[in-house]
C-alpha cells in the first residue's frame, strides 16, 4: 500500500463518519431526553402522591399554612421545584370526592430533539387518589 491509497481510505473513513455522525447525535439526544423524560415523570408522581397526603388530611400540616388544599398545591410545588421549568401551582388540581381526595399533577416538558422538530414538548400527569383521614371526634 502507498501514501495514495492510505489517504484515499482516509477519506471514505471521513465520508462514512459524515454520513452516520447525524444519525448517532440523533440517538443520543433522543437517549437523553428519555431519561429526562423518565426524571421528570418520576418527579411528577412523587409531587402527587406528596400533595395527595396533605390533601387527604394523613400528612400533618401546620394550621397557619392554610387549608388541606392549599397545602397540597404548595406540598406540590416544592416537590416539583427541580424541574425545569418547575411544577407552578395552575398544574396541581385537587378534587374532592366522597370519602376520598384526588390530586392531578400536569407538567409541559421540554425535549432537546425538539431543535430537530420531532416533538415541541411531553405532557407528563399523574393522579393520585387516597382516602380521606378519619377526623378524631370532638370531646365533650
Amino acid at each position: 500500500a502507498n501514501f495514495a491509497d492510505e489517504v484515499e481510505l482516509g477519506r471514505a473513513a471521513a465520508a462514512e463518519l459524515a454520513l452516520v455522525l447525524p444519525f448517532l447525535a440523533l440517538l443520543f439526544g433522543v437517549a437523553v431526553d428519555y431519561c429526562r423524560a423518565l426524571r421528570a415523570a418520576q418527579v411528577v408522581d412523587g409531587a402527587a402522591r406528596n400533595a395527595a397526603l396533605y390533601a387527604s388530611g394523613t400528612a400533618h400540616r401546620d394550621p397557619a399554612a392554610g387549608t388541606a388544599d392549599q397545602a397540597a398545591v404548595a406540598a406540590a410545588v416544592r416537590e416539583g421545584a427541580t424541574l425545569r421549568p418547575a411544577v407552578r401551582p395552575d398544574d396541581v388540581t385537587v378534587t374532592p370526592g366522597a370519602g376520598a381526595v384526588t390530586v392531578t399533577v400536569r407538567h409541559r416538558f421540554p425535549l432537546l430533539t425538539a431543535a430537530v422538530g420531532l416533538t415541541d414538548g411531553l405532557d407528563v400527569s399523574r393522579s393520585v387518589t387516597l382516602p380521606l383521614a378519619p377526623r378524631p371526634a370532638a370531646r365533650p
